[in-house]
């Protein structure tokens, strides 16, 4: 028989099964789904691994559509890049949603977003373990 395993975990605190940091990290396909189904919603909290799939699904299509837009404009610094416009404007707000939610991790107000170097700084750490004010921590699960 196999034994229960909880969603999340907290490190050296007992609280009630169900809270706490997700027990894996979220796949990068569901990363991306996820924040793109949650276009415009800025409620809720962001894990630090769909933050950070996003973020790097955004920097591969960033680099194919720049070389697509270098091989049919040209390489000069000076040839327009239409394909890589379209991409920056369409994930623009999904990409400003995921890093307000990522914030909310931490208990904080999606303002610090604006803040150079301490968004980042936010960005990379573990958000709370307990619920928030904008919400229970993620879960890393589709839905």
């Amino acid at each position: 028989m196999q034994e229960y395993q909880p969603d999340t975990v907290i490190i050296n605190q007992s609280t009630p099964t169900g809270t706490g940091r997700p027990l894996q990290m979220m796949s990068i396909s569901d990363s991306v789904v996820n924040v793109l189904t949650n276009y415009g919603d800025f409620n809720g909290r962001a894990s630090r691994s769909e933050f950070w799939w996003f973020f790097l699904a955004s920097f591969v299509a960033y680099l194919i559509t720049g070389f697509i837009d270098a091989l049919v404009f040209g390489f000069e610094l000076t040839d327009p890049t239409p394909i890589s416009f379209i991409l920056q404007v369409a994930i623009f707000i999904p990409t400003l949603t995921v890093s307000v939610r990522r914030i909310h991790d931490h208990g904080k107000s999606g303002w610090y977003v604006l803040m150079p170097f301490y968004n980042l700084y936010l960005f990379i750490v573990d958000g709370e373990a307990i619920p928030n004010a904008y919400g229970p921590p993620p879960t890393n699960k589709l839905g």
